[in-house]
């Protein structure tokens, strides 16, 4: 047996390409439903709390979330499952507080960036609105190639031109439909898309926990080589590419997870789009159990991998694995789909494909409406508006297409060195940093100023220095004992003091106070 041999064959790629023309003629029929920019954006803010939780779930587990956590499970085991208790943990905060996400969409606001100017200025509306696109067009930059990285080693297409081509046609397809419909056409791809990845999850987990057994897993559990506890500094994995976690990871994670919960712009949207804010707020308390699945579910699957390759039935197949690994062949990231090719049969392995790739889908579109909406709404209106509906519109979708290039462009270019969750982490500090202090202070303390929102956006700009080449950089020349989280530590702290030191130095003239300031 081969490394690349797969169950995949042309009924598979029927299966999967019947899939895609259905997205395809979604996108045409949500069309007709687009009157103006508020179904758009927010649906016309009509979400109830059933479809705003699917349409959520199906945003939040895409592919690129099942790539990651697979990974973390592939190399990090059971501990990696620390991710998806914080998660659950913020989620329970959120939804039964009401923290942050209440008073925003009571608001009114189409986005976040919106918020920034009724609180403070227009100023400080499209400097929030150029940092929430820059960081999030930098973290979903590896989408693409972890979506093909995907398909062609479920496929067993080793030749890295497939790789290219992949990525070009996949996002060509989510731009034509997200293009067309918008939030109208999100929200019904992304229903459809929940659906069908619900019921691949189920049959994948089984598949996998049927080729391990229980046996398998409780006899690695026990063994030596298994990671189990997160807070330990080693891991004892077989391979060198086989990060550990410890306990300045867990604080990191923490602080990045809990703030990405309240405020990351594509969950931020479904919060904008819902009835109420009481609905808001359901909707994080009733998202914890789907949440903790999209986590720990693609942790089991990679935790599979792990055991069948160097324990288990494709055990013959490690040491290929570990010289692809070290050659550059594959990535850790595709250890997961290798291990999915070989135990589901063909046929049913064409319908978790498509679960897959409905994944893909259902977060590209939703980032990419995200990302094009703060454009058009938070920095070319404000700058040269007014700007009429239909206008408005047209930008955004214009800024969808160019968004789109931008990310091709980033996915073939940039060489992956780490995690991709690490990556993701680490570029989405650039924002997260910012926004915390600059919406919190915002809703919870009358002092906070405009010179200090502007001081907290600019302080996320640190969170860059996380990334793997400053870092080395920093290593080498300040201080050895450097990490990236250190660095995404120092982005939030920056931030933080930026707005407490602007607002305090700085406060806003006094006059007759803002009928929408909190």
């Amino acid at each position: 047996m081969q490394l690349s041999d797969t169950n995949f064959t042309q009924l598979d790629w029927v299966i999967v390409m019947i899939y895609l023309g259905s997205s395809i003629l979604i996108g045409i029929w949500a069309n007709r439903f687009v009157g103006n920019l508020s179904d758009y954006l927010v649906a016309g803010r009509t979400l109830r709390i059933r479809l705003a939780l699917a349409t959520m779930t199906g945003t939040e587990l895409g592919l690129v979330t099942v790539m990651y956590s697979s990974q973390q499970g592939f190399t990090q085991h059971f501990a990696a499952l620390y991710m998806a208790v914080i998660e659950g943990v913020s989620l329970l905060i959120v939804g039964l507080t009401g923290i942050v996400v209440f008073k925003l969409r009571a608001s009114m606001v189409l986005t976040i960036p919106e918020y920034y100017e009724q609180r403070y200025s227009s100023g400080v509306r499209v400097l929030g609105g150029v940092m929430m696109v820059l960081a999030g067009v930098l973290n979903m930059g590896l989408f693409l190639r972890a979506g093909s990285e995907f398909l062609t080693a479920i496929s067993g297409l080793e030749d890295a031109l497939y790789l290219k081509w992949i990525m070009t046609a996949l996002l060509c397809l989510v731009l034509f439909y997200t293009v067309l419909g918008g939030m109208v056409s999100v929200v019904i791809t992304d229903l459809i898309q929940f659906l069908v990845l619900g019921v691949g999850m189920l049959v994948v987990t089984l598949y996998v926990l049927s080729s391990i057994g229980m046996g398998g897993l409780l006899d690695f559990a026990a063994s030596a080589e298994a990671y189990v506890n997160p807070t330990r500094m080693t891991n004892p994995a077989v391979f060198e590419q086989a990060p550990a976690i410890g306990p300045l990871t867990i604080l990191v994670q923490s602080v990045v997870i809990f703030t990405a919960i309240m405020l990351w712009p594509a969950g931020a949207s479904r919060t904008l789009s819902v009835k109420s804010p009481e609905t808001a707020q359901q909707l994080y308390l009733w998202s914890t159990v789907p949440f903790l699945a999209r986590r720990a579910l693609p942790m089991f699957w990679g935790l599979g991998a792990y055991i069948y390759f160097f324990h288990g039935g494709g055990s013959a197949l490690a040491d290929p694995l570990r010289t692809a690994f070290q050659e550059g062949h594959y990535s850790t990231l595709a250890a997961m789909p290798l291990f999915l090719a070989k135990i589901i049969p063909t046929g049913l392995l064409g319908i978790v494909t498509a679960g897959m790739v409905a994944a893909f889908m259902s977060t590209h579109d939703s980032y990419l409406l995200c990302w094009s909406g703060v454009v058009t709404q938070d920095v070319i209106a404000p700058l040269f508006g007014p700007l009429s509906q239909q206008r408005r519109i047209w930008i955004t979708r214009i800024a969808i297409l160019v968004i789109g290039v931008m990310l091709l462009i980033w996915g073939l270019w940039y060489e992956l060195q780490g995690n991709l969750w690490d990556y993701m982490a680490i570029t989405g500090t650039i924002y997260l940093a910012g926004v915390l202090p600059v919406v919190v202070a915002g809703l919870y303390w009358k002092p906070a100023s405009t010179a200090g929102a502007y001081l907290a956006l600019l302080g996320g700009v640190v969170g860059v220095l996380g990334l793997a080449e400053p870092v080395l950089w920093l290593q080498s020349n300040v201080a050895g004992w450097i990490e990236a989280g250190h660095m995404t530590l120092l982005a939030f702290a920056v931030s933080a003091a930026g707005m407490l030191i602007g607002s305090l130095l700085l406060p806003d003239p006094a006059g007759p106070p803002s009928a929408n300031a909190t």
